[in-house]
């Protein structure tokens, strides 16, 4: 094993290439395993999120802006608050069953708990009415059940301008009515690629070739007499 280690090694050492990509490998392994972790603490799939539309930013009292980081935490059911702004439980949940992808962060208003166990009516605090769901999945909905809900909103992350910037590149990147990538989004990263395969093999030949070394006879100084 330890033979081959090494060749490796020498093979990342003299191609310049693969010291590039080994290098992104080793930030994406980082980055899943530090996002897997965050996962395991808060005790949900979807510790962070970012808020996407004003329904939690009435004029008089604004929670949640449109471009907020939201940390999000898995609790039991049994510890959501139902009570009228601001007093409620924010949580975040998934209103269609047949669309696991969408999510909605409203306040939880009431609750009922029967024998198949607790459901929360919700509304957004900038919005009239509280939420009703269609039947696009094969019923209407005006509760969610607590196998919907995703976590309770803990608090925002202080970071000026982030959340704005991930969903203006996501708004480049995919559609938002159909959720499908943009041609464009995806011409981006093919060009960004070759970009860097191109640079890998431009930037060597830019180098300096070592100039041979030139021998120079050695001479001897002869003495002279008068």
């Amino acid at each position: 094993m330890s033979t081959y280690l090494r060749k490796f090694w020498k093979f990342i050492k003299r191609n310049e290439t693969a010291r590039g990509l080994l290098l992104v490998g080793i930030v994406i392994l980082g980055a899943l395993a530090v996002w897997g972790g965050v996962r395991l603490a808060l005790n949900t799939e979807y510790p962070v999120l970012v808020v996407s539309s004003g329904s939690m930013c009435p004029p008089t009292n604004c929670v949640l802006p449109i471009g907020s980081l939201i940390i999000i935490r898995g609790q039991d059911p049994s510890t959501i608050v139902p009570a009228p702004p601001p007093n409620g439980s924010i949580i975040v949940f998934r209103p269609y069953v047949c669309e696991p992808d969408y999510l909605v962060v409203h306040r939880v208003i009431n609750e009922v708990k029967d024998s198949n166990g607790y459901s929360f009516q919700t509304k957004g605090d900038g919005n009239g009415n509280p939420d009703s769901w269609d039947a696009r999945c094969g019923t209407a909905l005006t509760m969610i059940s607590s196998s919907q809900v995703v976590g309770v909103y803990q608090g925002m992350i202080p970071i000026p301008y982030l959340g704005s910037a991930i969903l203006g590149i996501r708004s480049f990147m995919y559609d938002d009515t159909t959720g499908q990538p943009r041609p464009e989004g995806i011409l981006v990263i093919v060009i960004l690629i070759i970009a860097l395969f191109a640079f890998e093999v431009i930037e060597p030949s830019k180098k300096p070739k070592p100039e041979a070394a030139t021998s120079e006879p050695d001479v001897q100084s002869v003495p002279t007499q008068a």
